[in-house]
């Protein structure tokens, strides 16, 4: 995998992670895998265009760094579920009973604004695709995640969508915390900012989880059946 990070190194990082076996290259992943497709909503990926040309309509938005990982994820979760791995969505959302009432009436993330929903090119279409609701970054906060995967057996969390610097980070780091094995996919991750995306990806890779490329992802699928 080419690190996306490297050309951000400076000669004393360079010199640094030279020196240190801190930096570990894999963790490894276990053998009962799910992925989390993490926040998949219309308000932050809006069109596939620059950011900065939809602000206005989609102040949240991702833009095209949304949509070219959303190309790779509608490839990745067919090929998931045939091998019968779970998957698990998130949708930031609030609602009034949960104790937002004070939130306005058009925020993106009310649970009736439509830009709140899960856009229809990756929302779920089996009964076993598993939705959460979550007002905090991570899908593990205040949730019933980590009890849903438990039951399910699952030692590794695979994670996809938005963003690295944001929810997929708290995410990971909380999964990793509880002592799953944790990788995010690395085309299949994204932010607003490059150098927000790229540095949280070095970050969480030197310190939390593995950052993995897609093609050994379908690799370790391919693998467990053996």
């Amino acid at each position: 995998m080419e690190q996306i990070w490297k050309d951000m190194l400076t000669e004393h990082d360079k010199k640094c992670l030279a020196n240190t076996s801190s930096f570990q290259p894999r963790r490894g992943l276990g053998t009962k895998p799910a992925i989390i497709v993490i926040d998949m909503q219309k308000a932050v990926i809006g069109e596939d265009r620059p950011i900065y040309e939809q602000q206005d309509r989609y102040p949240y938005a991702c833009g095209n760094f949304a949509w070219a990982a959303i190309r790779h994820i509608q490839k990745l979760l067919p090929y998931a579920r045939a091998h019968n791995i779970p998957i698990l969505y998130s949708k930031h959302c609030y609602r009034p009973e949960y104790g937002f009432a004070g939130r306005p009436a058009n925020d993106v993330f009310a649970f009736d604004n439509p830009d709140c929903g899960i856009i229809p090119e990756l929302e779920p279409v089996i009964p076993g695709d598993t939705v959460v609701e979550k007002q905090g970054p991570s899908v593990f906060f205040s949730t019933n995640v980590n009890n849903s995967l438990r039951s399910k057996g699952v030692d590794t969390v695979l994670i996809v969508g938005n963003t690295t610097s944001g929810c997929a980070r708290a995410t990971a780091i909380d999964a990793s915390s509880l002592s799953f094995k944790t990788a995010l996919i690395e085309e299949c991750v994204f932010d607003r900012l490059e150098m927000a995306h790229r540095a949280s990806m070095f970050d969480l890779q030197y310190k939390y989880c593995d950052v993995l490329p897609i093609q050994e992802v379908y690799e370790y699928f391919e693998g467990l059946e053996k």
